[in-house]
This record gives structure tokens, C-alpha cells and sequence, in this order.
């Protein structure tokens, strides 16, 4: 069964992912009645014949979009401007759809008052080493995520399109653009599961940690300044901690006001605090069970969450760096 629906993929050298996504898509209980493939390949891009034999066999419309070195943002720009139907949805080549995916958010959609739906994605984790990176970034439990969502076209030209200069972020951006108006959003009952996790490495996380705040810092919606000024407090107060018996007491150990082993203290104090955060609290939050974190798991994860909380500061930093520069 065909639905007026546009299907927004961005691509980018991952053609297995790709073809197997595509593939799944024989599987669904309403099929998109057009795809549009926004594509910047180094190398041509080779949808398998068999699929695009079943894409002709079921009349739906195929669209390859080619443009070199496109960002996220503009990818799905060229997409939307070019979609044919009134009813756009988004998934990429990681996040892979139950088989009722599409038919269940459309029938959300056919309430009045709803905008658009979107989509609630599981991050899947295999290996040791996958489990440790989803507990110190994204957890267990479903995120709201664009990849997934569908949407009434018509809410491009409220909210504006995605912002294209920046490699990672734009959907945060937009997402926020989307509340700044109030748009009524519904909320899936099918989940979807995000595969981009399988393989990955610490090192690869925190090249990626790094380079998606790098270039996001610039946007408003991330507020980098709220994160400079929260270190910049921080600072402040581990600098009276430093000096606070000079001030207060002029060191005289008789003063009532004089705190023995108080850098020790105050060290201690900020630095427990944030262990139990960072390791305990966010990941059980974030739905991650208390038979994985102990006896001994919340360790090393505690110490990659320390990794990239520096690596994001030192990303923001580097781009009030630039800024200043300028």
C-alpha cells in the first residue's frame, strides 16, 4: 500500500547501510510513495537492481540527489525543496524502522492539532566496548530523535529550514526552532533502533565528540557561552576554596572563621559530586541497569564521561578561541 509521502535519506559513503535499509523497506506495511536520496559519495552511488526493480513494481518514485561535500542540513534542504508531497519523513542509514514504523506515526498524524510525530530511537549496543560508550553518551532508553519523524511540509515555512554551514547540531537547532513556535508534536508508538554504534571504537567517539561540538558551538541553540560560564564559576569557586582562609581569616587558626584542610575539602567536595553525577546518576537516568554499572562497570565509565566532558569543554573553548580571533 502507497502512502503521499515523502522519505528523506541523506548519504554519505555508506552504501552496504544503505541498500540494507532500502532492503528492510519490503518488509513495511505502507510504503513512501517517493524517496529521495540526497547523495555525496565520492564515488557514484549503485542502488542494487533487484531493489530498484522492487521500487518500479510497487510505483514508487525514486530520486538521487548528488551534491559534493554536503552537510547534514543542507542534504535534507535540497530534499524538502524538492519533495513532491505534502507529508515529509526522515530516517538515515544508521537508524533502521520497525516494519510498522510509517503506518503508525501516519495515523498519529491524522490529528487535527498534530504537526508532526517523531521519531523515538533505541541505541543498540553488542560488544563490551558498545555498552560502555552508550552508558557515558546516549543510554539505553529511546531518544526523540529527527531521524524517524514525519512531518506536514507546510512546517518548513514556520519554523525555516536546516541551518547548512555546520557538520552536526542543525537538527538540535531546528528542533528548537520547533518549540520556540510551540508546534504540537505527537509521539510514536513504534521505536527505532540505531545500528551506528556497532564497531566503534573509544578513539573514533571522541574524534566524533569533538568534531560535532566543534562545529555546533556556533549555534544558539547550543549556548556554549551558559558552558563557558558554568567553568568560568567553577573556577571561581575553587579559586575562594583555594584563598578562603587568607580572606576570611587572614590565616589565623584561632578565627571562627578558619577551615582546616579546606583545598582538600573543597577539592574533595566538587570532585565526589561530580564522580556520583557523571558516573551513577546520568547513566542510571539515562536507563542504564545497576547490574551493568557494578560492582565495578561505573568505573570506566565514569572515566570515558570524564574523557569527553573535557573533550566537549576544550571543543567549546577552541571555539570562543576562533571567535575571539576574528
Amino acid at each position: 500500500m502507497l502512502s503521499k509521502v515523502s522519505l528523506i535519506i541523506p548519504h554519505k559513503d555508506s552504501l552496504k547501510q544503505l541498500n540494507s535499509l532500502l532492503d528492510l523497506m519490503k518488509e513495511w506495511t505502507i510504503y513512501p510513495d517517493e524517496i529521495l536520496i540526497v547523495d555525496s559519495s565520492k564515488e557514484k552511488l549503485n542502488i542494487s537492481k533487484e531493489l530498484l526493480k522492487f521500487f518500479d513494481e510497487n510505483k514508487i518514485s525514486l530520486q538521487l540527489i548528488h551534491g559534493e561535500k554536503l552537510f547534514p542540513g543542507k542534504a535534507r534542504n535540497l530534499a524538502i525543496l524538492a519533495a513532491t508531497n505534502l507529508i515529509v519523513a526522515f530516517l538515515d542509514v544508521s537508524t533502521v524502522p520497525s516494519s510498522r514504523w510509517l503506518e503508525t506515526s501516519l495515523a498519529i498524524l491524522k490529528d487535527e492539532d498534530i504537526e508532526g510525530v517523531w521519531g523515538m530511537t533505541e541505541y543498540q549496543a553488542n560488544t563490551f566496548t558498545e555498552k560502555l560508550i552508550r552508558a557515558s553518551t546516549y543510554g539505553s532508553l529511546p531518544i526523540r530523535t529527527l531521524p524517524g519523524s514525519i512531518f506536514h511540509k507546510n512546517i518548513f515555512h514556520r519554523c525555516g529550514l536546516f541551518i547548512e554551514s555546520v557538520r552536526a547540531g542543525e537538527d538540535g537547532d531546528w528542533v528548537s526552532r520547533l518549540e520556540l513556535h510551540r508546534v504540537l508534536m505527537g509521539y510514536p508508538t513504534e521505536k527505532l533502533s540505531y545500528i551506528g554504534l556497532s564497531g566503534i571504537s573509544y578513539l573514533s567517539v571522541i574524534k566524533k565528540w569533538h568534531r560535532n561540538y566543534l562545529s555546533s558551538a556556533i549555534l544558539p541553540s547550543m549556548k556554549a557561552h551558559k558552558d563557558f560560564y558554568f567553568y568560568a564559576i567553577a573556577f571561581f569557586l575553587v579559586a575562594i576554596a583555594f584563598n578562603w582562609n587568607w580572606i576570611m581569616s587572614n590565616w589565623d587558626p584561632e578565627s571562627i572563621f578558619y577551615i582546616p584542610n579546606v583545598t582538600k575539602i573543597s577539592i574533595g567536595s566538587i570532585s565526589m559530586t561530580y564522580f556520583i553525577y557523571r558516573g551513577l546518576i546520568v547513566p542510571i537516568k539515562k536507563g542504564i541497569k545497576y547490574k551493568f554499572l557494578f560492582p565495578i562497570n561505573f568505573i570506566p565509565i565514569l572515566l570515558l564521561s570524564l574523557i569527553l566532558d573535557l573533550d566537549k569543554s576544550f571543543a567549546f573553548a577552541q571555539a570562543k578561541f576562533r571567535e575571539w580571533r576574528k
